[in-house]
């Protein structure tokens, strides 16, 4: 057990290093240690800064920006979550954008299109309400989580080439929510096309907002 542990802390200091590489391609001067300090946090917010402005694009005040690292669907935990309280980033941890393996594999078909729904990087604002209560063993998935409230753009992969195809989208209201993921390292099945973060990092996130609560879905590609 306490092996596993270990790997587990092991795979989320490697995926922090990452993120400063990418902060530091990006004018950072940081030291890739995988430890998130307040320079990381600092040359973080302003590059999501500096990428919402070149976007044309709301800056987040309290709410989630999402980062995508890649164009593929990898089953892994391989983006960010950063979360915003009163303009300040409270919390940054590993995530995934895109759809688990199970649903790769398994395309849904909705609206008469078959493919994996992929959320598009967009803005949309108050798209997701924050949903809980006093007894969580009630709700959806058993934990808090963001509601979809308002149509977003995706894409419908249905090649099942593990690549994020943006030939054939849709606008609508396709369940598109923020939620808990798991103990594992993989997505699997907890993604059919919601934003997603590992249970450790979830719920941390969720003592950060209230019952009703909307914010805007904010997701940017790093790449490219």
């Amino acid at each position: 057990m306490a092996k596993y542990r270990n790997l587990i802390i092991i795979i989320i200091h490697s995926q922090m290093k990452a993120l400063q590489e990418l902060l530091n391609k990006n004018g950072a001067n940081l030291k890739a240690d995988g430890v998130i300090g307040p320079k990381s946090t600092e040359a973080l917010a302003n590059y999501i800064a500096n990428e919402l402005k070149k976007r044309k694009w709301l800056p987040q005040y309290h709410g989630i920006v999402w980062l995508r690292t890649d164009d593929k669907l990898t089953n892994k935990f391989d983006d960010f979550c950063v979360v915003y309280k009163y303009g300040q980033i409270v919390y940054v941890c590993p995530a995934s954008t895109t759809a688990g393996d199970f649903y790769v594999y398994n395309p849904l078909t909705v609206g008469g299109i078959n493919g994996t729904a992929v959320a598009a990087e967009q803005q949309v604002v108050g798209s997701h309400r924050f949903v809980t209560g006093a007894k969580w063993s009630n709700l959806w998935l058993g934990a808090p989580y963001f509601q979809q409230i308002l149509p977003i753009t995706i894409y419908r992969d249905g090649n099942k080439d593990r690549n994020i195809d943006k030939k054939t989208t849709q606008f609508g209201l396709y369940g598109i929510n923020f939620h808990r993921a798991g103990l594992g390292d993989w997505v699997n099945k907890w993604s059919a096309g919601c934003q997603v973060v590992p249970d450790k990092h979830w719920f941390e996130i969720v003592k950060r907002f209230n019952q009703g609560q909307t914010i805007d879905f904010t997701l940017f590609c790093t790449f490219g």
